[in-house]
């Protein structure tokens, strides 16, 4: 129990971290358009954990912000580059601060384990054993559940939550054998939003 809520005040906040990333990403490139940083560049400047890296930098590169060199060590990338859309993402204060807050809210660090609980979903849900039409749609839902959490916690809309949860634990008998993360997910948006 003690080092459960010592790792969750230690952990950071993954809009912190994404933010913190890109901004290093955009820093570099306005130095040098081709020049490309890899992991221990990141985890020598950003203070992150190799954890934190790679979980942040999949998610900007599926949102199309980072650019990811893979090499012969998945899922850990060789390097890392900002996108065209990284880049009007950073030089566009307004929605760069709306998308990643400088210094999140006290309801947004309440939610930071929420957070990581999410994106351990989405390994399992691409590891499930459906196939077809059903592996589809439960990709699709989880995308989905990402993005609405990706927004400010004030902005969730429970009831889009609660439907999408549904969705997903419908695909199985047992969600918690085959998503183990979907019942403690479900828990704590409970308890973020009441």
């Amino acid at each position: 129990m003690v080092v459960a809520i010592i790792r969750r005040m230690e952990t950071q906040h993954p809009k912190s971290i994404r933010r913190r990333l890109l901004t290093t990403l955009y820093e570099r490139y306005m130095k040098n358009p081709i020049e490309m940083l890899t992991p221990s560049d990141f985890l020598e400047d950003c203070g992150v954990d190799r954890h934190e890296l790679i979980v942040n930098m999949h998610y900007l590169a599926d949102r199309s912000l980072v650019e990811l060199m893979m090499g012969y060590n998945p899922p850990l990338f060789a390097s890392a580059r900002i996108t065209a859309n990284g880049i009007d993402l950073v030089e566009n204060r307004f929605e760069f601060n709306l998308r990643f807050p400088p210094s999140p809210g006290e309801q947004e660090e309440s939610a930071t384990d929420l957070m990581w609980l999410m994106e351990r979903l989405v390994e399992e849900v691409e590891f499930s054993p459906l196939d077809g039409e059903a592996r589809k749609n439960l990709l699709r839902d989880a995308q989905y559940l990402r993005e609405e959490l990706a927004r400010p916690v004030h902005r969730w809309r429970r009831n889009v939550i609660d439907t999408v949860l549904d969705w997903m634990a419908e695909h199985f008998e047992d969600p918690g054998e085959a998503l183990p993360s979907l019942p403690p997910l479900r828990k704590r948006i409970s308890e973020t939003l009441p």
